[in-house]
């Protein structure tokens, strides 16, 4: 998995690919991943990084749930 807490979106663009990378990478398990990562910020405080993860996590969602309506790509 590539470092969330360095992940820092510069534009819905960067998110949205950033997504798609983890997807094409690790599949449905990049949800349960980035659980796990988000989980492990929350209990370090990690306020900024957690937002970050959050999002990422929240775009995910949406293109596993895009590709289950049809192909996305």
């Amino acid at each position: 998995m590539m470092n969330v807490i360095e992940f820092q979106p510069e534009s819905a663009i960067d998110l949205y690919s950033t997504a798609h990378y983890m997807i094409m990478h690790q599949g449905e398990n990049a949800v349960d991943l980035l659980d796990s990562e988000a989980r492990s910020l929350r209990k370090q405080g990690a306020q900024e990084e957690l937002n970050a993860c959050l999002h990422l996590l929240r775009v995910v969602k949406e293109l596993i749930e895009m590709e289950y309506i049809g192909p996305i790509h």
